[in-house]
């Protein structure tokens, strides 16, 4: 038998090429086209098994493989049609990574690379959460060093230090001249002369014991005053306009009972009671001497 016929009857191998080709192909997209066309497929055919854009499986053919994404997306693509096709994949692959720079190059670069269609190459979710948590450590690390270059401990301390210091400074003179005023202030005597100077007109106003006896009861005029008798046993008041009364306590002004126009009744009036309420301001205290002076 010839050498023709011996090759006519020779069975296809096992990547689907026949033993008998008198052409081989060029190049590997070559093999994936001759193997589609002894499918009976297109490339139409092709895409939709293996969901590859039709420009993309028209580069592989023409054995353009540079011109594809990326050299994962390259070698992926590859296997995936060599499986559309019945072709080896691992053989299909190997023939992509000398095209596209030498089996050496593929390699070394395969180190760090993964292809599309092998999930089990792809890293696992703990070797990914294990790079994430690295990665936030070296983050926080670096933001510890960057923030103690720019504000050192040192700095912080003395810094606050100062901050303590002239709070203490300023507080301390506060509280001298406060002490002061406190310790300058004439003592009152408890039994000294209470008086009421009406501040309006028409301002009704009553006076009592601690037993319900009347001292004085009366709607006292613009400037009148009135002198709580010294020898009056719990002396109390009663009136609508407390805001309507300077009072002074040995010539002293004090706090007014009230400062509305609010009823305030049974508040007790002696020295002793009056000099324990708030003291008057300044201008309280220069308006009771002027309305003192206006009804002397």
């Amino acid at each position: 038998m010839s050498e023709t016929a011996d090759n006519a009857a020779a069975p296809p191998s096992d990547d689907g090429d026949t033993t008998g080709d008198l052409f081989p192909p060029a190049h590997v997209g070559e093999r994936l086209a001759a193997a589609r066309h002894r499918h009976g497929l297109t490339l139409q055919d092709i895409a939709s098994r293996t969901r590859i854009p039709m420009r993309h499986l028209e580069a592989m053919e023409a054995g353009k493989f540079e011109t594809l994404p990326g050299r994962t997306y390259a070698i992926g693509f590859g296997k995936a049609y060599a499986r559309a096709v019945e072709l080896p994949e691992d053989d299909i692959a190997q023939q992509i990574r000398e095209a596209l720079g030498g089996a050496s190059a593929a390699s070394t670069r395969e180190v760090t690379q993964f292809d599309l269609d092998e999930p089990s190459k792809v890293p696992s979710a703990r070797l990914a959460l294990l790079a994430a948590v690295t990665g936030a450590v070296i983050l926080l690390a670096g933001f510890g060093v960057w923030r103690s270059y720019l504000f050192p401990a040192a700095n912080v301390e003395e810094l606050a230090q100062a901050a303590d210091a002239a709070s203490a400074s300023e507080a301390a003179p506060r509280k001298t001249d406060a002490g002061a005023k406190v310790a300058t202030a004439p003592a009152i005597d408890p039994g000294a002369e209470v008086v009421f100077t009406a501040t309006e007109d028409n301002i009704w106003i009553k006076f009592y014991d601690g037993e319900g006896k009347q001292l004085m009861q009366k709607q006292m005029a613009l400037g009148e005053q009135y002198v709580v008798p010294a020898d009056a046993v719990d002396p109390q008041v009663w009136t609508g306009r407390p805001d309507a009364f300077e009072i002074t306590v040995g010539g002293r002004t004090v706090a007014p009972l009230g400062t509305a126009e609010v009823a305030v009744k049974d508040v007790p009036v002696t020295a002793a009671a009056l000099m324990a309420r708030p003291a008057a301001s300044p201008e309280t205290a220069s308006q009771a001497d002027d309305s003192a002076r206006i009804s002397g």
